[in-house]
């Protein structure tokens, strides 16, 4: 009877250590360009397989984050591609810059007209004034031409941050009135100091993916998409001790 006691008692603490069991990947680190570098891992939870990544990342003040990030970390991983800004708001408490005021653009002076000609002159301006037509007023050229390219580097609930590629090359933006809607809602937007070829953007609260994407320029409207929310992660991010 003790014998049946002391085998179930070696089963039962085997299956207890089991499930505490942690083991990284042998090849290392996985470091990206931007600093964060993480330990992929794989933990026994319960009889289960659960893949993780314990990283490392020092913020702007020298301090260091330690998060667990909890899926296997790669150069697909939307962190790997995400801008020094967005980790330094995700995991250093550090304030996004605010998106810049547009400034509207200002229509072109109409010119006034001059006095009329006559006789054959006036006949040859009559037929080139037909053959160009004039352009129509407040029309922008650069308003058909799509700004995003449908793309996401990064997505992130937690911090409530997205990353959307732009076309190549990147439109020049000065002097435009730009509004972003995630979902039916405004959002605010700025170039990424980092990486100039992203549009990063807050993720407006209550926000279930799929969502609606649309951008406009100047009032008209350059992207009309749904974001699927793949790549989506909601991140934990935990202050070192």
């Amino acid at each position: 009877m003790d014998r049946k006691i002391k085998i179930s008692l070696v089963v039962v603490f085997s299956a207890f250590i089991l499930t505490m069991c942690t083991f990284y990947d042998q090849g290392g680190a996985v470091v990206s360009t931007n600093g964060l570098s993480c330990q992929n891992q794989t933990d026994f939870v319960i009889f289960k397989l659960q893949q993780s990544a314990s990283c490392y990342y020092q913020c702007p003040d020298q301090t260091i984050r330690r998060p667990q990030i909890a899926e296997r970390f790669s150069a697909s991983s939307p962190l790997y591609s995400a801008s020094k800004e967005d980790l330094d708001a995700q995991f250093c408490g550090v304030a996004l810059q605010p998106a810049a005021t547009q400034l509207s653009v200002t229509e072109p002076p109409i010119a006034l007209a001059s006095p009329s000609p006559t006789g054959d002159i006036a006949a040859t301006v009559s037929s080139t004034a037909q053959v160009s037509p004039s352009p129509t007023r407040g029309t922008s050229v650069a308003a058909q031409t799509p700004l995003l390219t449908g793309g996401v580097t990064m997505c992130d609930l937690a911090a409530d941050l997205i990353n959307f590629r732009m076309v190549e090359p990147v439109p020049d933006l000065t002097n435009k009135e730009l509004e972003v809607q995630v979902a039916d809602r405004k959002t605010s937007c700025y170039i990424n100091d980092v990486n100039p070829s992203l549009l990063t953007c807050r993720i407006p609260g209550t926000v279930i993916f799929p969502a609606r994407v649309v951008a406009r320029l100047d009032n008209a409207v350059v992207n009309d998409f749904t974001y699927d929310g793949g790549g989506c992660a909601k991140l934990a991010t935990p202050l070192s001790q």
